[in-house]
Order: structure tokens, then C-alpha cells, then sequence
């Protein structure tokens, strides 16, 4: 069964259409210098006005784990996806404080052993495009459950899914129409997700 992310939330009001169309989890980026980063203030709209069933994961890149920890323990965030060249040591003093850890990787590192919850393959941070996906592991060889990202679209996420089987697609300029968060497309690419569990 997969499950769906939506991440690079950047407008408080991007918050609304998440209560909308109710993903699995949402994420919002720390990390300085992306066009999606968010300041603490937002971020903290941006949770306030989110569905309290809704996940928020916080996107850092070689950031300050007690920053992380701070962020978690106030729930303004649910978790921690880490995008940047941060050790199993960090990770495992995440996952020691019960804080639910997202392990971003390139995509011929799918079997990496890890104290993480989730092993995100990605090409690279934010660009929007799709790899080779016959170089993932079939699904009896990994270890931690698999999220995908990189370039899905309402046009490509089926094949994904079928072809890949993982346990989640995270999805970030996928469901924006000219860099904004667009409604219709964010509805389609749940449904697309949800489709796929109700016929299993």
C-alpha cells in the first residue's frame, strides 16, 4: 500500500489545500536557500492551520540537530527529513529521542543500512527530475520502507508506482502550476495514490 507526501509547502495557505485533498503527510523546507524555504514564522502558520491529522516533516540540509529536536518537541514538526550529508550518528541521536527520521539518498544507495524510518530516493535536492527507476532494488531486498521522489507528476505516478513499489512517493513541484501549490493537480496525485491501495 503506498502513501502519499506533498512537500515544498511554502504559502500558509498552502496549508488549506492540504486539509483539502489529506495526504498522508505534508513537509515544509528549513534548509536556507531553496526557493520553498520557509522562516519560522510561516512554519508555524503553516502547522496551526494544518489538519491536526496531517504529518508535517521538516526538511533540513546539514543543519543543527538540536534545532530539530527544539522544532519536534514544540510540535511544529512531526518528523525529520534529512537532505544533506548527515551521519547514522545523527540519525540514530534523532530516532533515540523518538523523532520520526526521513534518510534522503541517491538512488543506487536504496539497500543503505540505517536507524531510519524511511530511505527517500532522490536524484538531487529539488530538481524536479525522474532516474532510471529499474536501478531500485525490488521491494524483498530492502530493508526500510522506500519513498520516491524526484519529477513525479499526475502523467508519470502510476507507472512509478507499479514499477517501483514503494511504500510512499513524495512529491514537491509535482502539484504546482507555475511554482505555486495548485489544488487540482495536488487531488489528482492523491487520488492517483489512493486509487492504487483501494484496488489491492
Amino acid at each position: 500500500m503506498t502513501k502519499i507526501k506533498l512537500c515544498g509547502n511554502f504559502r500558509v495557505e498552502d496549508a488549506d489545500l492540504l486539509n483539502k485533498v489529506n495526504p498522508d503527510m505534508a513537509g515544509i523546507i528549513f534548509a536556507p536557500g531553496q526557493r520553498r524555504t520557509v522562516n519560522l514564522m510561516t512554519a508555524l502558520k503553516i502547522r496551526d492551520r494544518l489538519d491536526g491529522n496531517i504529518p508535517l516533516y521538516g526538511v533540513f540540509v546539514n543543519q543543527n540537530v538540536m534545532d530539530m529536536l527544539t522544532f519536534f518537541s514544540t510540535g511544529l514538526i512531526q518528523g525529520v527529513q534529512l537532505h544533506g550529508d548527515e551521519s547514522e550518528l545523527e540519525v540514530t541521536l534523532l530516532r533515540e529521542k523518538n523523532v520520526p527520521v526521513i534518510q534522503v539518498v541517491k538512488p543506487q544507495q536504496a539497500l543503505i543500512k540505517t536507524a531510519a524510518n524511511y530511505v527517500l530516493l532522490d536524484n538531487e535536492f529539488g530538481s524536479g527530475k525522474t532516474f532510471d527507476w529499474r536501478i531500485v532494488p525490488p521491494k524483498p531486498l530492502r530493508q526500510t520502507p522506500l519513498m520516491l521522489a524526484g519529477g513525479l507528476t499526475t502523467d508519470n505516478l502510476q507507472d512509478a508506482i507499479n514499477q517501483v513499489q514503494p511504500e510512499w512517493v513524495d512529491i514537491s513541484s509535482g502539484d504546482e502550476v507555475s511554482g505555486i501549490k495548485n489544488l487540482e493537480k495536488m487531488r489528482a496525485l492523491v487520488d492517483i495514490v489512493r486509487q492504487q491501495t483501494d484496488r489491492k
